[in-house]
C-alpha cells in the first residue's frame, strides 16, 4: 500500500541514476509512445541538405580504398605475366628504371631521399635474389598461393586511405613479404629481382614522384586491371569484376547514407532519451 502511495506521488522518470519506487521491469506507458513517436519520425524522416554532401565524401573514401586494391592487383599482374606468360621483365624493368630516374631528377629533395632509400633496397634485392629465388622451393604451390593472398589482405589493411600520408613500415615490409613469397615460384634470379625491382617502383616509388587524382587513377588503372581480366579470364569475369566495381563505388555510398540519414539517427535518438548525469558512487 504505502509503495502503490508512493508510485502515484512519485512518477516514474527517465533517470537511470537515481533510485526509484518501481520494480526493474516496469515499463511505463509514455515511455513507450514516446518510443514509438522517435520510430515514427526516423521512418519518415527526410534527408537532410547535407546527405548530398556525405554521399560525395562517402564516395571519395571507397575510391581511395579502391585505388588501393588496384595497386595491388598490379602485383599479380606482373607476377602471372612472368610466371605464367613467360614474359621477359628485364626490358620492362629498365624502361621504368629510367622513367623513375626521369622523374626523380624533376622532383625535389625529399623525393631525391625516397629514391636514395629504393637504391638501397634495389642493392640489397640484387644481393639476396639467388636466397629469394630459392625460396621455399619445397612448399607446395597451392600454400604459396594461399600464404600470398592472406599477406595481401594483411597488406590492404595496413595502408591508409590517404594518398598523401607516408608508407608505414608494416606496409612496406608485408609487399616485400608478399613479392618475396611468389618470387619463389620464378625460374631465375634474373626474373626475381626485376619482379621485386617493378613491384616496389610501382607501389613505392611512383606513388611519392607521382600524385594522380584519385577518379583518374581509378579510370586509368582499371581499364589495366580489367584488361588483362579479359585477356586471362574471359569477358564474363570482367563484366562480373566490373559490376561489383560499380555496385561498390556508385551504389554502396548511398545505401551507408541512407542508413545514416534513416536509421542510424533514430537509434542516436534513442540512446538520448535517457537524462544523462554523473554517476553517484557509493
Amino acid at each position: 500500500m504505502k509503495a502503490s502511495m508512493n508510485n502515484k506521488s512519485e512518477p516514474w522518470k527517465r533517470r537511470l541514476w537515481i533510485r526509484q519506487d518501481y520494480p526493474d521491469n516496469y515499463t511505463d506507458p509514455e515511455f513507450i509512445n514516446y518510443v514509438k513517436k522517435l520510430r515514427y519520425r526516423g521512418k519518415f524522416a527526410k534527408p537532410s541538405p547535407a546527405s548530398a554532401a556525405s554521399v560525395k565524401q562517402v564516395r571519395t573514401d571507397l575510391v581511395l580504398f579502391y585505388n588501393k586494391l588496384l595497386k595491388t592487383s598490379l602485383v599479380f599482374i606482373v607476377f602471372t605475366f612472368i610466371y605464367h606468360y613467360k614474359i621477359d621483365p628485364m626490358p620492362y624493368a629498365a624502361a621504368m628504371t629510367a622513367f623513375v630516374l626521369y622523374l626523380s631528377w624533376r622532383s625535389t629533395t625529399p623525393h631525391r631521399v625516397v629514391l636514395k632509400s629504393s637504391l638501397v633496397i634495389t642493392f640489397a634485392i640484387l644481393t639476396l635474389s639467388p636466397v629469394l629465388k630459392s625460396l621455399s622451393k619445397t612448399t607446395a604451390s597451392n600454400s604459396i598461393w594461399t600464404l600470398a593472398f592472406w599477406l595481401t589482405l594483411a597488406y590492404v589493411g595496413s595502408m591508409s586511405p590517404n594518398p598523401k600520408s607516408q608508407t608505414s613500415n608494416l606496409s612496406t615490409n608485408l609487399l616485400l613479404a608478399i613479392v618475396t613469397v611468389l618470387a619463389s615460384r620464378l625460374d631465375s634470379s634474373t626474373q626475381v629481382f626485376c619482379f621485386l625491382f617493378i613491384c616496389i617502383q610501382l607501389n613505392l616509388i611512383l606513388p611519392k614522384l607521382i600524385v594522380f587524382n584519385a577518379r583518374l587513377f581509378a579510370v586509368v588503372f582499371s581499364v589495366i586491371v580489367f584488361t588483362f581480366v579479359i585477356l586471362a579470364l574471359g569477358l564474363s569475369y570482367a563484366i562480373l569484376a566490373w559490376s561489383l566495381a560499380c555496385f561498390y563505388i556508385f551504389v554502396l555510398p548511398q545505401w551507408f547514407v541512407y542508413w545514416q540519414t534513416y536509421y542510424r539517427g533514430y537509434e542516436a535518438s534513442l540512446s538520448r532519451v535517457w537524462e544523462s548525469q554523473k554517476p553517484i558512487l557509493d
